[in-house]
């Protein structure tokens, strides 16, 4: 398991608005995994679309490396959504596109 870290000062490694204006203008992809762990939850990709797009910068959990992608980080958000505790993976691709990496049920708390 790679370790975590808290990005310096708190903050996520990518902007939060960027993230969110590449989904609104249809610039993402939602990895099969998260879209499978979503669809357990009976949550299909325009409820992927909403959470992410829903997010506060008080949402922010952490960040950690990337352990696909050698030299990307990840930021992690934790929320509720539609009366679940979700957490959720992002990044911005190298093509300037957002990608979920993860989205599931948030089972820490």
């Amino acid at each position: 398991m790679l370790p975590y870290f808290r990005s310096s000062r708190g903050r996520p490694t990518y902007s939060l608005a960027r993230i969110q204006d590449a989904i609104q203008a249809g610039h993402y992809w939602i990895t099969r995994k998260a879209g499978r762990d979503a669809a357990a939850l009976e949550f299909d990709e325009e409820d992927v679309k909403s959470c992410v797009l829903n997010l506060k910068r008080c949402h922010f959990f952490k960040t950690m490396l990337s352990e696909k992608r050698p030299g990307l980080s990840q930021d992690v958000y934790r929320c509720r959504y539609a009366g679940i505790s979700i957490y959720t993976k992002l990044q911005m691709g190298y093509r300037s596109e957002a990608v979920v990496i993860s989205f599931k049920r948030d089972e820490s708390g």
